[in-house]
């Protein structure tokens, strides 16, 4: 039996029928299908139930010796089922749905449906990693590094299942404008859910060298760098907390850790509190942190076995924050 999608931990709080929608043209490029409606996560659903307007793509992800033998027609045969099915999906629940399938190539598909669509979110249904078709592999940072909107993914077993989580949210924040940005399209979406706000440190030895060039090991005073890194921690999480209350939703603040890469840590703390989807900046802060990041969301998106929300900031917000100029100006 899985769960209905009126759970209060990760609705939306009830709003006044004339409420904006948070999104008002979602783009959802499905690479493969649920079994059942039903199937959907509860953050998935709120997120097509926030949309005022759907259109449905799906590329006909053709293998390698298909691609290059152009040998594509089951492919596109096996997409007109899948669009046909989530379109039967998605008017089921009352969603204002149309579509078509999209090219062979997956990221054509991507951009001939944002410039025909327009989206303000899109949302995606990838294989699930051990199954990825090869075109899947790294898409999902070229969709945000091209298209720079808030992105949404979820994975789908073969035969249609996906794993369900009745947890909070895990919001992952540094303190970053990015992860502010986060917080508060987060709010927008899934406002009056539950959220963990976690803020991730890194011990002083695990920095490694470059961070004490010039130091010696007798020099540095790893118990004293390490205490101020935690209390650090927590002080980010609590501020975190502050922005997701305004915002409306119903955090708890989380500082932890990683004993190993940053993205392994935040897949671990949402597999120990069961979190129903993990929510972050595609940005992180710069110097030093920026190094120890990486590549954090890419990372979390490519290995999760949950929802993921990855949100960039609009680029005339994050160009006039910086007091950059504008291009064109």
């Amino acid at each position: 039996m899985h769960p209905t999608v009126s759970s209060p931990d990760i609705r939306a709080a009830d709003s006044p029928t004339d409420r904006r929608p948070a999104i008002q043209r979602l783009l959802f490029v499905s690479d493969a299908a649920v079994a059942d409606v039903d199937e959907l996560p509860l953050a998935v659903r709120a997120v097509i139930d926030d949309a005022a307007e759907l259109y449905v793509v799906t590329p006909s992800l053709p293998g390698r010796l298909a691609w290059l033998a152009t040998e594509l027609n089951p492919s596109r045969h096996a997409a007109d089922e899948r669009l046909d099915t989530v379109l039967g999906h998605m008017r089921s629940i009352g969603a204002d749905a149309s579509g078509t399938i999209g090219d062979d190539d997956t990221l054509t598909a991507f951009e001939d449906a944002v410039a025909d669509f327009r989206p303000d979110h899109i949302l995606v249904a990838l294989r699930s990693s051990e199954h990825a078709n090869w075109q899947e592999r790294g898409l999902i940072k070229d969709v945000q590094d091209r298209f720079g909107l808030p992105v949404t993914t979820f994975a789908v077993e073969p035969g249609g299942h996906v794993k369900t989580a009745d947890g909070p949210l895990l919001i992952c924040y540094d303190g970053s404008e990015d992860a502010k940005h986060a917080i508060e399209r987060a709010g927008r979406l899934l406002g009056g859910a539950h959220a963990l706000v976690v803020a991730v440190w890194q011990s002083a030895a695990a920095l490694g060298g470059f961070a004490w060039s010039g130091a010696t090991p007798s020099m540095v005073n790893f118990v004293e760098l390490d205490r101020a890194a935690a209390e650090e921690g927590g002080r980010i999480a609590k501020e975190g907390v502050r922005i997701a209350q305004e915002v409306g939703l119903k955090p708890e603040p989380v500082s932890v850790e990683a004993t190993g890469p940053i993205w392994k840590t935040i897949l671990d703390m949402a597999d120990r509190r069961d979190a129903a989807m993990i929510v972050m900046g595609s940005r992180g802060l710069t110097g030093v942190r920026s190094m120890l990041l990486g590549s954090v969301s890419s990372a979390v998106v490519q290995h999760a076995d949950r929802p993921a929300l990855v949100i960039r900031r609009p680029v005339a917000r994050a160009q006039h924050e910086a007091g950059r100029p504008q291009a064109g100006a």
